[in-house]
């Protein structure tokens, strides 16, 4: 008799990225390699749910000491800050919420959104002050 192993999902993560003189973007989508390769077999590829989540982060718009604004990412000593927006798509199964499942749901998101700002702090070497 074989063990009991549930079955896993395995995903592909869509993604595009840029970098440019206003900013740099982070988008990706996860997607089930079964939705993928089923796809590609020609079936019906509309009820694949492709839900893009992802960042960006641009100049603020104050002007440095110097009356320049922020021209490159690489020249800190003269940029004023940054703006960082994040944004998630997740799909819920449910019809009907209950308050429980419902306060889950946001605690979740919450977290999930702490724990992505904090990984790109921690990828730019942002202190906690900024």
């Amino acid at each position: 008799m074989q063990p009991y192993a549930p079955k896993e999902n395995k995903m592909l993560m869509l993604q595009e990225s840029s970098i440019d003189s206003l900013g740099a973007m982070m988008i990706y989508a996860p997607i089930e390699l079964q939705s993928i390769t089923s796809a590609m077999k020609g079936e019906d590829s509309t009820k694949i749910p492709i839900l893009p989540s992802g960042y960006v982060i641009s100049s603020d718009g104050r002007l440095d000491q110097k009356g320049i604004g922020m021209s490159s990412s690489l020249n800190t000593s003269n940029s004023s800050g940054s703006l960082l927006t994040v944004a998630f798509q997740i799909l819920v199964c449910c019809n009907t919420l209950s308050k429980e499942l419902h306060m889950e749901s946001v605690a979740t998101v919450h977290s999930l959104i702490s724990s992505t700002i904090q990984k790109i702090k921690v990828a730019l070497n942002c202190s906690e002050l900024d």
